[in-house]
């Protein structure tokens, strides 16, 4: 009888749904919020650069004492301002489209499908790969523009560490 009770038991284990590991589950909550936070500022870089143009002219205009580094990576910033907004649709596209990608390649994983994986390594290598296209190594002004290249790749590895638990 007991043979039998386990057998039961380890048939009925087979048809049910494996269950989402909690690592995976974070990873995938912080997309969703990565990835609204990146809608939003998407969104919100045509007015971002805009505003920062003008706050970067009103400090040259007040006369206010500026060390020559400081003069300088003001100059260089405005002229990375100024490429983003001559190239803005492109770029917002393509920030759109990783931004999809990575949404879609979460879900799936949190269904334990392996394309996911592929679907949301595209979604972080494509904005990369557009924006160094588009503007080239004119973004690279401070720390921040290196660390906006570090947190994919940090994330791309911790997902390519939850692999095994994608099955489909």
């Amino acid at each position: 009888m007991t043979e039998t009770a386990f057998t039961d038991t380890e048939k009925l284990s087979e048809f049910q749904p494996k269950s989402l590991p909690g690592s995976l589950n974070v990873l995938t909550i912080l997309t969703f919020i990565g990835c609204a936070l990146g809608a939003i500022f998407t969104l919100a870089t045509p007015w971002l650069m805009k505003f920062s143009l003008s706050m970067m002219n009103k400090a040259a205009e007040t006369g206010t004492d500026l060390t020559p580094k400081q003069t300088a990576d003001m100059e260089a910033s405005k002229k990375v301002i100024e490429l983003t907004q001559s190239n803005m649709i492109p770029l917002l596209l393509i920030g759109a489209a990783g931004i999809v990608l990575c949404f879609i390649g979460a879900l799936m994983m949190r269904k334990l499908k392996k394309d996911g994986f592929w679907i949301y390594v595209s979604g972080q290598v494509l904005p990369i790969i557009g924006n160094l296209a588009i503007m080239g190594m004119a973004q690279f002004t401070g720390v921040t523009s290196y660390l906006m290249f570090l947190i994919p790749v940090v994330f791309i590895v911790l997902y390519s560490m939850q692999r095994k638990y994608l099955i489909n």
